[in-house]
């Protein structure tokens, strides 16, 4: 896997739990990309302040979750609400799998070994220990890294893994049937031990 593959849009954003309801039910259409920028840009739909924020969250999610195909899609829209959040998060293990390894070798390790909480530098520790996997990934720059981290710390705390951005406190996470079956029928059954931190 090279490393655009393993970061994948991590760098775009988190979860984008309100701007993904949004943008997903608009994928099941399959609109033209001119009428996709009359809905980000002229029409505004995910209210953001500027056009460029607007375009770069679409294109995230457009990518993260339009990539998994219609059956994921119609699944998230129909979910209940801690079944969407669930769903959101398998889509950015999917597309950035550096968030996966994070929770094998961080958050799993910790839960392991009955850490309270994530320490505040295990982005970097865990960064600097994947440079050795995937030596690209010392071509970032330090404020990339810092974001790669705070999205993938964000989206931890979005769907329940950590109390805060802050105090990070473990907190258990237990995958629902139906995201569960999801997962199965696009062959991804290897990521419920990863969400369930039972590695």
């Amino acid at each position: 896997m090279n490393v655009k593959d393993y970061v994948g849009d991590l760098i775009g954003a988190s979860l984008l739990i309100t701007e993904s309801r949004i943008i997903a039910d608009y994928l099941l259409k399959d609109l033209s990309d001119d009428e996709w920028k009359s809905l980000v840009i002229e029409q505004n739909i995910l209210q953001k302040r500027s056009a460029q924020t607007a375009s770069r969250y679409t294109k995230t999610i457009r990518h993260r979750v339009g990539g998994l195909g219609d059956d994921f899609i119609a699944s998230l829209l129909e979910s209940t609400e801690r079944a969407y959040i669930q769903l959101l998060m398998a889509a950015l293990l999917i597309n950035s799998p550096i968030v996966a390894d994070f929770m094998r070798l961080s958050l799993a390790e910790a839960r392991r070994t009955y850490k309270p909480a994530l320490a505040s530098n295990a982005w970097n520790e865990f960064y600097d220990t994947q440079i050795r996997v995937y030596p690209e990934l010392n071509k970032f720059f330090e404020s990339t890294i810092n974001k790669m981290g705070n999205n993938a710390i964000k989206s931890l705390v979005d769907s329940g893994y950590l109390s805060t951005s802050r105090k990070r406190q473990i907190q258990p996470v237990y995958l629902l049937p139906e995201v569960k079956e999801c997962l199965i029928s696009i062959n991804r059954e290897d990521l419920i031990d990863v969400m369930e931190c039972t590695i």
